[in-house]
């Protein structure tokens, strides 16, 4: 699945909710892209820089920093 097939599923659940469970799904499925992502970067990462990069980002979305 890629990030953009997870936002769109995140976008049908927000369009029509049949609960306040469709909601959170699609929270929690924005939170679980924003981890694929800066695994991805972690994988891809060319220069020890953008790999710590990626590193520090996921542990911040690992301890629910959302700025990061």
């Amino acid at each position: 699945m890629t990030p953009r097939n997870i936002e769109r599923l995140a976008n049908a659940l927000e369009e029509m909710p049949r609960t306040e469970a469709d909601l959170e799904a699609a929270k929690t499925l924005r939170e679980l892209c924003r981890v694929l992502e800066a695994a991805q970067n972690m994988v891809m990462a060319k220069t020890h820089e953008q790999s710590r990069d990626a590193y520090v980002e996921m542990i911040d979305l690992i301890k629910g920093n959302r700025g990061a």
